[in-house]
């Protein structure tokens, strides 16, 4: 009995303080599987989302006693005529401003140069010994380099896109499947897990996502046409150009406030007051959204505390870039709603 007891003692040290390497190298393993096969994830990843958000239109034309391929062929042939008529009404209007943003450069930069030096020769006038003159001069060059810098990689960016047509029309194909068949999928892949955790698992992640995207969905659009259509009303030039960039920041959480702040400085190097002008409007446009609306669509989809969404953003990208910042909170909030099963529950003791 002797040794067998230390051997059973020694066991019971060992296994808490090997967990943790064990728990880092099947982190490492599973971090070189998903570079690996980031390809086919990514069009399995996509193409899920896809149908989880398609599910509502789909469940709509189906009320009218449409069958499951009829109404998949409807849903494809109104989302291209959808996308073909904004090919034609708004992306010419969307490259147009960018090509006038970028040839206007320039200009915008000497006008900086401008404002700084006025700013300057008034610091001195006071008495202030206060040299800005310098500072500002790099922070302008900056700026004017990486709009050189975007501008050099959009033919590259658009060689990357066409040769990227295959993964979209894998995308499309696979979308169609899974909107056909991929319960039987989902159940199947679900059906592996233990019992309870996989029937859970089965409930709450098309849920989140679903849930998730359509909120933020709304929300960015929502944001960006009020926000590209007060900078239109006021005279604001490429007002529908920043609208759309900011409604799709704001695809990611608190990308709305990143895309007012770039914007306001970018506009700040024509004019100051300008740029003065544009916070003003987009604040007030994103405070309605966050506060009125927001609330309403947000506020019972994650319960995430928003230092974990941070936290989890940061995650989401190292591990898979653009995607992992995409799939992160409502990975997280699956994740969350998953181990609340398992969350010990507290008992009061009453006297």
């Amino acid at each position: 009995m002797g040794p067998s007891h230390q051997l059973i003692k020694l066991g019971q040290w060992l296994v808490p303080r090997l967990s943790l390497p064990l728990l880092a190298l099947n982190g490492w393993v599973l971090l070189r599987l998903i570079d690996y096969f980031k390809t086919p994830l990514t069009v399995l990843t996509v193409s899920a989302v896809l149908a989880f958000l398609l599910e509502y239109p789909l469940g709509w034309i189906e009320r009218y006693r449409v069958r499951r391929l009829p109404a998949v062929l409807l849903l494809a042939f109104a989302i291209t005529v959808l996308l073909g008529v904004l090919g034609v009404t708004l992306f010419p209007l969307l490259s147009q401003q960018m090509q006038d943003l970028i040839s206007n450069f320039p200009t915008w930069q000497q006008s900086a140069h401008q404002q700084i030096q006025t700013f300057h020769n008034w610091l001195q006038s006071l008495g202030v010994p206060l040299q800005v003159s310098g500072l500002a001069t790099q922070i302008s060059d900056q700026i004017s380099r990486q709009i050189e810098a975007i501008a050099n990689r959009i033919p590259g960016f658009l060689q990357e896109t066409i040769s990227s047509i295959f993964e979209v029309f894998l995308i499309v194909v696979v979308t169609i499947y899974l909107l056909l068949k991929g319960k039987t999928l989902w159940t199947g892949i679900f059906a592996w897990l233990p019992g309870k955790l996989g029937q859970q698992i089965q409930i709450s992640l098309p849920r989140s996502f679903r849930n998730y995207f359509i909120g933020q969905g709304t929300i960015a659009l929502l944001l960006g046409s009020l926000i590209a259509l007060a900078l239109t009303l006021f005279s604001i030039p490429y007002g529908f150009l920043f609208g759309v960039f900011i409604g799709t920041l704001s695809l990611f959480p608190y990308g709305g406030m990143v895309g007012i702040t770039l914007v306001t400085l970018l506009l700040s190097l024509k004019n100051i007051g300008l740029g003065l002008t544009v916070l003003a409007i987009a604040t007030c446009v994103d405070q309605i959204v966050e506060s009125g609306i927001a609330p309403r669509l947000m506020g019972h989809l994650t319960g995430i505390h928003p230092v974990w969404v941070v936290m989890v953003i940061l995650m989401g990208g190292k591990v898979a870039g653009l995607m992992g910042v995409l799939m992160a909170v409502p990975i997280a909030s699956t994740v969350k709603e998953v181990m609340e099963i398992y969350k010990p529950s507290r008992r009061e003791d009453h006297p």
